[in-house]
């Protein structure tokens, strides 16, 4: 590094220290006030008589809870041949991912920083396998081995480029990542440069870490000091990385090396990589399990930059953000805006603290009965319940009555509290919060829209967090050796493989279906499609297996193909249906030797819940204002179906008995009548169908030559 980018960097520097010294100060106070550190200068209140309460609390946790109970439900999209099982396959190494990682951990401590600071920050690195360690150096044994690792990064480590646009991250020049580092392992790294001017890093007692960061504030706290003591204790080393989008370098300063202990490529650009040959130059190709040459074998040493990055923006950094700013990329956060309004209620409710403990029930005794009875207050002051005193005069004794607590100090508490929901609310508000039906349903719109806009942020972030982990997994460098995972398309047996880099090179989009964070997401689902599978079912242009399937896997049944019938024939099931769609209309089918007859007659039996015959029902039971049927031709259409499909089962029945009684005949053959039997019961079942439908008709119909 020349001395020209050397000036250019510790100048940014300096001024990146003045900007974030302020800022932190003000993310500092919001957090003293979830913390329960109030400012105890109320006007005419003694600290002593201040309310400890915080508002802060139950919003930070309800917003938490709310739009990050769970993880998301992500979908694969892939337009390509293959694209719906390597879309299932991708879905499913997502989840593992996720959870392999615990980026739910991660990611609810960003989202309070965010609402505390404004931008929550996570970051993408990849721990290498074995021994080799990256910075921090510290976190390591929290990761999975040989495998891209998401940590949340505390808000006062990360440093944006000021010239950063407010709404896009990668029109930022660079960003500057802050850490604390044990001295001994930066001498142990190899790739760390000017060891022997590497030294800890003192912290004063005129230093303040907050949000990690030396921000020369000075404190007090208890806490504070063992966490300056473990510091210095520790030997630990403040350093400076520097990810250089502009010029895709990773830079590392250290606190007193005046030049750069680490100057490098990004280790995240992306890099063109030859096919390896063997010793008399033939290309070399890997091997599947059946022994067929697959994929080239890369030279991963012989590696050559190519342009862009494997992470989006050029930076290893997925911001958590809810709002906007007009011209910083650091918005104003959300707590900011309930500081006021948590001050206000907790004065209001203070001050009726303090006057109810001013107007304590007392009482007044005429001085001529407190001398007659010198020990009658003392009596009165001890006296239980159901207690009789002894005195001269009763109307002696009077007790004092005080003001209550004044009505608009309580009014002006609930106005505070509607300003508040209007900013932070994102669950609708219980009953008997609002004044009036229409207030309720404003308020309960706005916290829906409020939570909806950040569960829609929060799942472009997993989204984010998923792609770029993808893409880096995709480079040959960073692909895990043992992310085994099952990529046997739904239905079919497992197939358990290790993932290769290949996997994860599809042209893929993500799509998070928004509020599968909630906590009730999974039962609102399954009640979703349990009122879906009620219309569907026994519907002919639904394969009726295949809901039966998704009606499983909406209950997370595990294994589904264990407990399906193996032997339902799913092509009569769907024949048979359209049979009865022609039945329907009128038109009679035949029945043909070779087709599966139990599934045709357990498929026709169930025909008055076609939804056509549902119809004519409907139609056939209409009556006018004189109790006379309205539509005899729908009632003679019944009788119609009815015989029409009596005939057809008794043909199948009897091509079944056919069946048998050939079988019988031949070698082997067996004359059971197991089918038959069946054939019987479903035959019964569609007599007894048209015999009451039947019925119900001719008493119709006879009412009606009655009345006329």
């Amino acid at each position: 590094m020349n001395k020209q980018q050397l000036t250019f960097w510790k100048e940014e520097m300096q001024m990146l220290d003045r900007l974030y010294r302020d800022r932190m100060r003000d993310w500092q106070r919001l957090t003293d006030l979830y913390d329960l550190k109030f400012d105890e200068r109320i006007r005419d209140l003694d600290p002593q008589d201040l309310v400890r309460i915080s508002r802060f609390y139950p919003i930070v946790r309800q917003i938490v809870s709310t739009i990050a109970f769970r993880y998301p439900k992500q979908f694969f999209i892939i337009e390509d041949e293959d694209g719906d099982a390597v879309a299932e396959m991708l879905e499913r190494a997502s989840d593992a991912f996720m959870r392999l990682g615990n980026v739910k951990d991660h990611v609810h401590q960003a989202i309070f920083d965010a609402l505390f600071t404004g931008v929550g920050w996570l970051r993408l690195d990849y721990n290498p396998p074995g021994d080799d360690m990256i910075a921090p150096y510290v976190t390591n044994d929290d990761m999975a081995d040989d495998m891209v690792s998401v940590c949340r990064v505390a808000p006062g480590f990360v440093h944006v480029d000021p010239t950063c646009a407010p709404h896009r991250l990668g029109t930022a020049r660079y960003i500057r990542e802050r850490m604390w580092v044990p001295l001994r392992f930066l001498k142990d790294d190899p790739e760390i440069q000017n060891k022997k001017q590497l030294s800890a890093t003192s912290v004063g007692d005129e230093d303040d870490l907050a949000f990690g960061e030396v921000m020369g504030a000075q404190t007090d706290t208890e806490e504070m000091a063992a966490l300056k003591d473990a510091v210095s204790n520790g030997d630990f080393v403040l350093v400076d990385r520097i990810h250089d989008r502009m010029n895709r370098k990773l830079i590392m300063f250290a606190e007193g090396v005046e030049e750069p202990i680490l100057e490098r490529d990004h280790p995240f650009i992306k890099m063109s990589f030859p096919q390896r040959v063997n010793s008399i130059g033939q290309l070399i190709y890997e091997e599947d399990e059946s022994g067929q040459l697959t994929e080239p074998v890369l030279d991963i040493e012989g590696g050559m930059a190519a342009a862009g990055f494997l992470v989006e923006s050029g930076f290893p950094f997925v911001p958590i953000k809810f709002d906007m700013n007009a011209s910083s990329y650091y918005p104003q956060p959300q707590m900011a805006y309930l500081e006021d309004i948590q001050s206000g209620i907790i004065e209001q409710v203070s001050r009726r603290s303090d006057i109810l403990k001013r107007t304590a029930r007392q009482g007044v005794v005429n001085e001529s009965e407190a001398l007659a009875n010198p020990d009658l207050l003392e009596r009165l002051r001890r006296g239980r319940d159901g207690e009789f005193q002894t005195m001269q005069d009763i109307n002696g004794i009077k007790q004092l009555d005080f003001a209550s607590v004044p009505a608009d100090l309580y009014r002006h508490e609930q106005s505070l509290l509607s300003y508040e929901d209007q900013i932070a609310a994102v669950q609708p508000p219980t009953a008997g919060e609002a004044d009036s039906a229409t207030e309720a349903a404003v308020v309960a719109a706005s916290a829906q829209l409020h939570g909806n806009w950040m569960e829609a942020k929060l799942a472009g972030a997993y989204e984010l967090v998923v792609r770029n982990a993808f893409q880096i997994m995709g480079d040959p460098r960073y692909t895990p050796e043992n992310f085994v995972l099952n990529v046997a398309p739904e239905g079919e047996s497992m197939l358990m493989r290790a993932l290769k880099n290949s996997d994860f090179l599809w042209n893929f989009r993500i799509y998070t279906r928004v509020g599968s964070t909630q906590p009730l997401y999974e039962q609102l689902e399954q009640d979703r499609f349990l009122a879906f599978w009620d219309r569907a079912a026994n519907r002919p242009n639904f394969d009726q297996m295949e809901l039966d399937k998704a009606m499983a896997n909406a209950f997370d049944i595990v294994d589904v193909e264990k407990l399906m019938v193996s032997d339902v024939n799913v092509e009569a099931q769907r024949a048979a249906q359209l049979e009865n769609d022609r039945f329907m209309q009128m038109t009679n089918t035949d029945v043909l030797p070779e087709q599966d007859h139990l599934t045709h007659a357990e498929i026709h039996a169930g025909y008055r819940e076609h939804p056509s015959y549902q119809q004519l029902m409907q139609a056939a039971q209409m009556t006018s204002t004189m109790g006379q049927p309205l539509n005899m031709g729908a009632a003679q259409q019944i009788q119609q179906i009815d015989q029409m499909i009596r005939a057809h089962v008794e043909a199948h029945q009897a091509a079944m008995e056919a069946q048998e009684q050939g079988a019988a005949g031949r070698p082997g053959g067996g004359g059971g009548g197991g089918g038959s039997v069946e054939a019987e019961d479903l035959i019964g079942q569609v007599q007894s169908n048209a015999q009451r439908t039947s019925q119900a008709v001719q008493v119709e119909a006879d009412e009606t030559i009655r009345g006329a």
